[in-house]
């Protein structure tokens, strides 16, 4: 666990072209993650099952050696609304700033467990390498296996709200395994 701090996070293309910058405050580190607290300050955007809301809160999950990155997606009240995981290369961590590398290639899962793969269109527009190509299938697997075995920060419960149990919210939400 580290004090919390601001941080700048910037998402680059695949030329690395800034996309986008927004704030976000680092809430923990160890030596294989590193995750950041922002607030959705841009339009509705709508995804489809759900919309993107200004004052949506995301816990931003950045790994050090795996390459995709993992954003728990929050309502205004800390109910989940869902995961969007982005294929990415690897990704630049400094003291002040998180740079990733989106490949376009993305999972949006569900509370219900449900997973859809966005963007595969985009991704074979990039006329990506036999390598970037294997990556991106491993990165695909690995998020599977996390989120069929509920590895952080696809946790127990999040599967079970009609089970009875109390329903995953922002201010529950454990932030290692």
């Amino acid at each position: 666990m580290v004090s919390q701090h601001e941080v700048t996070i910037t998402k680059v293309d695949h030329q690395g072209r800034a996309l986008i910058s927004y704030p976000g405050a680092i809430v923990y580190e160890d030596p294989g993650c590193i995750v950041a607290r922002c607030t959705w300050t841009h339009r509705v955007m709508d995804m489809g099952p759900f919309l993107l809301e200004p004052g949506d809160i995301w816990i931003e999950f950045y790994y050090r050696s795996e390459p995709f990155n993992i954003m728990a997606i929050y309502d205004r009240q800390g109910r989940i609304k869902g995961w969007y995981c982005n294929i990415t290369e690897q990704v630049e961590i400094a003291p002040d700033e998180i740079r990733w590398h989106d490949l376009a290639l993305d999972i949006l899962v569900l509370p219900d467990g449900q997973q859809i793969v966005l963007d595969e269109d985009e991704f074979e527009a990039l006329d990506p390498s036999s390598a970037a190509r294997a990556r991106a299938a491993r990165a695909l697997a690995t998020l599977n296996a996390w989120i069929v075995s509920r590895r952080c920060p696809f946790i127990v419960g999040m599967f079970d709200a009609q089970a009875g149990d109390a329903p995953l919210t922002v201010d529950n939400y454990p932030l290692a395994d």
